[in-house]
């Protein structure tokens, strides 16, 4: 799977810093799929959409700030992802990573000390990779 398909740019004016006031009135997106039309309503008119038996599944997902640039030793533009995280001491994430020949091993630098290196490459073209422990000075 090409991951680059999923690309999008998303402005910080669209993350919700809040909940909707009254909850209800958050933006509901219906696909009619007899036709393929889409209709913008709010959440309290749900209602009209369910039938019995249907399946609602509720996303309590939250956007954190994961977006990290680096350079490739080659002086390339990196852009890491990072989607979970993979290990008790948050120092292995899976991520989407972005830029040429990262394959397993490669090590990007983040600056500030911080640098990346990719562990495994995974069947989903994601990446497992382990971030340096910045040294504090004691």
């Amino acid at each position: 799977m090409d991951t680059a398909l999923f690309d999008y740019e998303l402005p910080a004016s669209f993350i919700a810093q809040q909940p909707a006031e009254p909850r209800d009135s958050s933006r509901l997106l219906v696909l009619h799929r007899a036709d393929g039309r889409l209709e913008h309503r709010t959440f309290r008119d749900v209602g009209e959409y369910l039938r019995a038996g249907d399946l609602l599944v509720a996303n309590d997902s939250r956007v954190i700030p994961a977006r990290l640039h680096g350079h490739k030793p080659t002086g390339g533009a990196v852009e890491v992802f990072l989607l979970r995280q993979h290990d008790d001491d948050g120092l292995r994430w899976e991520c989407l990573v972005r830029g040429r020949g990262l394959n397993e091993g490669a090590t990007v630098a983040l600056g500030a000390g911080l640098s990346a290196t990719v562990l495994e490459v995974l069947p989903s073209g994601t990446r497992i990779v382990a971030f340096s422990a910045p040294v504090r000075p004691y």
